[in-house]
């Protein structure tokens, strides 16, 4: 059986987040069966581009010495372009298919209790990636024995370490939040959300995004329901696994955020990278594109079935601290926190 290391580049520590914290996290370990002199056909189903996930997956396979055929599909975010995607992939019969994100891995494998041979993906390996809650998306039955064709990783930390991070930070009674109604992932990250936030006597301020006629959430309405939260006294603005929030909207997110000096915390890294969105607790995207990798190896070279393999996520995680947004907001961490966190100055 493959098994997979964090090498933790950076200090070792238990800190008060509950998790260990701190630099990207590279997989090493030896193959347990020799690679087979073929080229393995992988179809990879994105919605939102190639990212340093794909990157992260590509590159372990290949320095593993895995020679691979990939074909790429990408849906823009548009579930309307699964069904011919589902029916490119039952017809090519790839060795494995890769989805990204719980719209597509459930477009493409359909819920645990409702797979239908016809119109999913049931017989071909699937590993999916930046799923945050497959068992709650019925996208598996069960994390540490997924039961069907399906494993994959999980890209964020749990949400009570999530909230010991932002606390961590500075002390708040209010936490914000803007998500698309539409995205399941947004919904049951609100659900968790709320839990926590009642164990620990916090209130959570929450804005749907309003939908069009079509149901579809409205890009320009974001900077209002930014404003709405921050009025209702926000102290923190959560982002979330939202595709619509953290990715299409995020330099809007950010700026606005911005403005209404409201600190901004993210669960994934790219819009505190890119966009100066203040704070995240993340996991590398290249990293778990990796470890997404090495569970698709444990499928092509071991033979291993999917339904046996679990479903995880990478061990630790980073702080990340966008300085630049700090200064302008004159929101300062404690020193405590800066010693494992990783500061971007830009």
């Amino acid at each position: 059986m493959m098994r997979f290391e964090d090498e933790f580049h950076g200090v070792r520590r238990r800190s008060l987040l509950g998790l260990a914290v701190g630099g990207l996290m590279l997989p090493a370990f030896p193959l347990a069966a020799a690679v087979p002199d073929r080229t393995f056909r992988i179809t990879m189903v994105l919605g939102r581009g190639e990212s340093d996930n794909e990157y992260g997956f590509k590159d372990y396979l290949a320095r593993h010495g895995l020679t691979v055929d990939y074909t790429i599909r990408d849906t823009g975010g548009d579930p309307a372009r699964l069904p011919a995607i589902v029916e490119e992939i039952k017809d090519t019969r790839p060795d494995l298919v890769y989805s990204f994100g719980t719209p597509q891995t459930r477009g493409i494998v359909g819920p645990f209790d409702d797979a239908d041979p016809r119109r999913h993906v049931t017989d071909i390996p699937v590993v999916f990636t930046f799923v945050a809650a497959p068992v709650d998306a019925k996208i598996v039955h069960d994390l540490g024995r997924p039961g069907r064709n399906v494993t994959g990783t999980i890209h964020i930390a749990p949400i009570a370490v999530q909230l010991n991070t932002i606390l961590a930070y500075r002390p708040i009674r209010r936490l914000g939040i803007v998500y698309n109604p539409q995205e399941r992932n947004s919904v049951l990250t609100i659900e968790g959300l709320r839990v926590e936030m009642a164990l620990r006597g916090l209130e959570l301020v929450e804005e749907p995004v309003p939908l069009n006629d079509r149901g579809e959430p409205v890009a320009a309405a974001v900077p209002d329901a930014l404003a709405r939260v921050a009025a209702r006294g926000a102290e923190v603005l959560y982002i979330g696994p939202d595709t619509f929030i953290a990715f299409h909207n995020r330099s809007v997110v950010a700026a606005e955020a911005l403005r209404l000096r409201l600190p901004t915390f993210s669960v994934t890294e790219l819009i505190v990278r890119t966009d100066k969105a203040m704070l995240a607790l993340a996991s590398s995207a290249y990293g778990i594109g990796r470890f997404t990798a090495f569970k698709a190896a444990q499928i092509l070279i071991d033979r291993t079935d999917p339904a046996d393999i679990p479903v995880e996520t990478l061990k630790r995680f980073s702080v990340i601290i966008n300085m630049a947004t700090v200064r302008a907001l004159e929101y300062y961490p404690p020193i405590g926190l800066l010693n494992f966190a990783e500061i971007i100055e830009s």
